[in-house]
């Protein structure tokens, strides 16, 4: 038996005319139109299927059939769902939700992307400077009592050492004083009963380094005497010999300079000029040593310090006075200076002049050495030896022969 289907009517397993037209409305589409449209939101949940196509489009009884049978047989989407399909997917502002941007969907609005994006401004200033992320913040351990009592102790320890120095110096200023008076007075004792030599000889030497040399002596023999400078400088105990006795020489330094700017000093040193005058008019000439040669030289040399001639000059020194020298070039016209001979040596000298010419008062016996040391020609002072040694006694000689012939003429 033959079934005829109507001409207009639905057959079985082929899409109906308007899905059909549908579906190659799609294929027509262009790719990149297709890749790009994304479903922006789901259809209202009214309970009935959204359609696609133009709005208001009135179904067929083949989309009715198919919406009530779903999928057909071949396997095919129904129209009804493909064109449901195209209502969310198009670009028509009625498949699109109020509030939502084209392209973007419910479950991800347009601040979480932006959030997701960009990172927030600490991390932002973590990435661009690494070192912030890997430098650790520094606590102090330390409380603040602990800070204050710390602070407290070494203002403590700064302050027994200026005191510790200060003591010193005031020490050194002492003994300087007690020096110069005890040299005065044995200069007036022996100005009493000068005898007949004209002549007088001071072994004291009075410098920085035979004063240094009193204290740094006690600290080589007692370690308590070390101890007890140590802590005077504001030193540790432990400091080698070097650097403690070099500290010692400034303060001792700084203590000659006060000492020459003290009223007492200044006292001091007038009574030694005083004496020193009374010499002259006596007619006896005072030799003294310029320089200290005693031990502590010969530690300055094992510790490799510096020994200066003003560390080593003697404060006794005076215009009126005759002094040794250590080198030829010390000395000038007003603080006669000369090398090549001992204290002894240089006192003896002086001895046999006044014997060769008891006339010759104290200026005229230090002329005649200064002319003896100094090399006219060549403008150099040179150190007195024997061929100088003759040349005073022969200057002496003659002076002698012209005041007597003066004498015998007035």
């Amino acid at each position: 038996m033959s079934v005829r289907w109507p001409q207009n009517g639905p057959r079985p397993g082929v899409p109906p005319r308007q899905a059909r037209e549908e579906a190659a409305r799609e294929q027509a589409k262009p790719a990149d139109s297709k890749s790009s449209s994304k479903p922006t939101a789901k259809g209202p949940a009214t309970g009935k299927p959204a359609t696609g196509g133009r709005a208001g489009a009135r179904p067929t009884e083949g989309d009715k059939d198919s919406a009530q049978g779903g999928v057909h047989r071949d396997g095919m989407e129904s129209g009804t769902q493909r064109g449901s399909t195209e209502g969310l997917a198009g670009g028509a502002a009625r498949g699109t939700p109020e509030g939502l941007a084209p392209g973007t969907t419910r479950e991800t609005p347009p601040s979480a992307l932006n959030t997701q994006a960009l990172p927030n401004p600490g991390q932002a200033q973590q990435l661009q400077d690494p070192r912030l992320a890997r430098q650790a913040p520094t606590v102090s351990t330390e409380s603040p009592r602990e800070r204050d009592v710390a602070e407290e102790g070494a203002s403590e320890d700064a302050r027994a050492a200026l005191e510790g120095r200060a003591k010193l110096r005031a020490a050194v200023v002492e003994r300087l004083v007690r020096g110069l008076t005890e040299v005065e007075q044995k200069l007036a004792t022996f100005l009493e009963n000068p005898g007949r030599q004209g002549v007088v000889t001071l072994p004291v030497v009075l410098s920085e380094s035979s004063v240094t040399y009193e204290f740094w002596k006690l600290v080589s023999v007692e370690a308590d005497d070390r101890s007890f400078l140590c802590n005077a400088l504001g030193l540790p105990v432990s400091m080698d010999d070097a650097p403690l006795l070099m500290t010692l020489r400034e303060e001792v330094h700084a203590a000659f300079d006060e000492f020459q700017r003290s009223p007492e000093g200044k006292q001091a040193r007038a009574g030694y000029e005083a004496v020193l005058a009374r010499y002259e008019t006596a007619r006896i000439q005072p030799v003294i040593s310029g320089h200290d040669i005693g031990p502590l030289v010969a530690e300055c040399a094992r510790l490799r310090l510096p020994c200066e001639l003003e560390f080593t000059r003697s404060l006794l020194l005076s215009p009126l006075q005759l002094a040794v020298a250590l080198s030829p070039e010390e000395g000038t016209v007003k603080q006669v200076m000369v090398a090549g001979l001992t204290l002894q040596q240089l006192g003896a000298l002086v001895g046999h002049l006044r014997r060769l010419n008891p006339m010759l008062n104290n200026a005229q016996v230090r002329q005649f050495l200064l002319r003896a040391a100094t090399d006219l020609k060549n403008a150099l002072r040179k150190p007195l030896g024997d061929a100088e040694v003759e040349r005073v006694q022969e200057l002496a000689k003659q002076l002698l022969r012209l005041q007597a012939m003066a004498m015998l003429h007035v």
